[in-house]
């Protein structure tokens, strides 16, 4: 501002006659108040919401998954400049191509298995979690969760080759609630990461889809646990014995009492 107020001035000073031998002196000072201008550095793009109430930032939601080396675990990790302690739901899920056999009104996206699934929070604009998706038959066959239950749901499933994962903001809060809670810090919900319902409602999400194939090789069987008996009851249809009695009751051969006879045991 000081500078365009300099600019003006010397500008009135070219105009006038008197100082007109003074014309070549002022158009060098012009000059390099023009460049002086021109040279200094422009504002961070960061900046413009503090500066101009009607520009918003948009909000950062990021994920990359990496894979651990270990059987079937990955590592989540995601940037956002959403606020701390917002709940980050995410989920591994891979499609399956239902029998060919089968009705063809079934749409095949709708076919998927969830692998894996947790939640985390924000923690100073960063998240993190990791998904096992692999499990470990009876017999100790390493799988996934879909090739458990497969024989007993009787279908032929064809996987497809990739993996997507979701990452979701706080999938029980209404996306207005977001939108306000963002507005008060000036952040604006961007386009690329809003995601709707078959009813209309809008939610935040992100995803990746990499190729992971299916896992192979056996491990220690694990052991079973009394959930994994009866469709998860346990052995409650077995009927508990009842413990010995320790103690030897006799009947004592003579009345031991000295409470009068009542009348029923008169003659």
């Amino acid at each position: 501002m000081i500078i365009f107020w300099i600019f003006l001035l010397m500008i009135k000073l070219l105009i006038k006659k008197n100082l007109y031998p003074l014309k070549e002196l002022v158009i060098i000072a012009l000059l390099l108040i023009w460049c002086t201008g021109c040279s200094q550095v422009p504002l961070p793009v960061q900046q413009l919401p503090n500066l101009l109430p009607g520009i918003h930032s948009k909000a950062d939601f990021q994920m990359r998954v990496t894979h651990k080396g270990n059987e079937g675990k990955y590592e989540v990790v995601g940037n956002t400049n959403l606020p701390d302690d917002s709940r980050i739901a995410v989920a591994a899920i891979r499609y399956l191509r239902p029998d060919k056999q089968l009705s063809q009104d079934i749409n095949p996206e709708t076919t998927y298995s969830i692998l894996d699934y947790k939640d985390t929070k924000v923690n100073k604009g960063k998240w993190e979690i990791t998904l096992n998706l692999w499990k470990t038959a009876p017999d100790g066959q390493l799988t996934e969760d879909w090739q458990l239950e497969q024989s007993e749901l009787g279908l032929e499933l064809e996987p497809v080759p990739e993996v997507t994962f979701l990452a979701t903001l706080s999938p029980t809060i209404q996306f207005w609630e977001v939108e306000r809670q963002l507005n008060k810090q000036g952040i604006k919900v961007a386009n690329s990461v809003i995601r709707s319902t078959a009813d209309g409602e809008r939610y935040v999400q992100t995803s990746q889809v990499l190729p992971i194939d299916l896992p192979t090789g056996k491990t220690t069987p694990p052991s079973q646990k009394p959930e994994d008996v009866n469709g998860g009851w346990g052995p409650r249809y077995l009927l508990i014995p009842e413990p010995p009695i320790i103690y030897k009751l006799e009947k004592p051969a003579l009345r031991r009492t000295n409470e009068p006879l009542s009348p029923e045991e008169f003659l």
